[in-house]
């Protein structure tokens, strides 16, 4: 009989955290399982680490040509074989009961429920550790609207475990996305299926660099969100202006401060009798008035 958790792990020049991440999927207390670990083009000590795994049973390794992250998991899906999906990053971490928690919740849900995620544990560079809360999800939800951002933001992949006929009926990860490509598949998974949230940090998430510190990315991914996601956004004028500060911050951070500036003026037209909205406008321009200020433009 196939297993019944297929756990997807990509890497990609990860050899320093990858045998910690693993590791902790191995020790799961919860056994029925196979971890499939997708390499993504490494260029360290990656291959090394992973020899060591090679003669496990329920270890498959599979490499491909650099594709990005997306690309890998849904690699890594189309190898797997068991009827729920679980997802670690390879420089993460899973509390040895992550998987039985997960089972226990899922196990006798209807057709309605999808996916188990739980809280997380961010561990800071210094070693420190804070709560990372994820949110409370209702199925058909876009927007937050105590945030004005998507209503799955802060849902971390690497806590949740998906029933395998979700995944195939709202399809795999958008590999055109660079960042968020978690949070855009749970945008989908969302608007079809209920999420089960265990309050519990059942996951510790690393700080440090990667993707998630890459500027050009966060600009390409939120573009490519407010795109894909426009139709529905702009039911709700605010929601999109929201968007368009978010994609304005963005692009200042990337150094694209013209650029910047369109999207910031489109949100105030766009949505100019929402409070939060002409607030977050006029704090931005005032923030611009003071760096050309300083640099002695005006």
């Amino acid at each position: 009989m196939p297993p019944l958790i297929s756990v997807v792990l990509p890497t990609y020049n990860r050899a320093p955290t990858l045998e910690r991440a693993i590791e902790s999927v191995l020790n799961q207390t919860f056994t029925d399982f196979e971890l499939i670990i997708v390499d993504d083009g490494s260029t360290d000590e990656t291959r090394l680490i992973l020899g060591k795994y090679a003669g496990l049973s329920n270890v498959r390794l599979t490499a491909s040509s650099r594709r990005g992250c997306a690309a890998a998991r849904n690699i890594g899906i189309r190898l797997s074989q068991g009827c729920y999906i679980a997802f670690q990053d390879s420089d993460d971490e899973w509390i040895p009961d992550k998987l039985a928690k997960a089972v226990a919740a899922l196990e006798n849900t209807g057709p309605e429920t999808g996916v188990f995620y739980s809280d997380m544990l961010r561990i800071c560079t210094d070693g420190s550790f804070t709560g990372f809360k994820s949110p409370d999800v209702k199925p058909g939800v876009l927007v937050d609207e105590s945030t004005l951002d998507y209503h799955v933001s802060n849902i971390g992949i690497q806590s949740a475990v998906i029933k395998r006929q979700c995944l195939e009926e709202t399809g795999y990860f958008d590999e055109a996305l660079p960042r968020f490509i978690d949070l855009e598949m749970f945008i989908r998974l969302s608007d079809k299926f209920r999420f089960v949230h265990c309050k519990e940090a059942l996951t510790k998430y690393y700080a440090g660099e990667g993707i998630s510190t890459d500027r050009q990315a966060l600009v390409t991914a939120r573009r490519h969100l407010l795109n894909k996601y426009h139709s529905r956004l702009k039911r709700q004028k605010h929601h999109l202006a929201k968007q368009y500060l978010l994609l304005a911050l963005a692009m200042k951070q990337n150094g694209e401060k013209y650029g910047s500036l369109v999207f910031v003026m489109k949100a105030l037209l766009t949505s100019p009798g929402h409070a939060g909205i002409r607030s977050e406008v006029f704090e931005a321009m005032r923030q611009r008035g003071q760096n050309l200020a300083a640099r002695g433009r005006i």
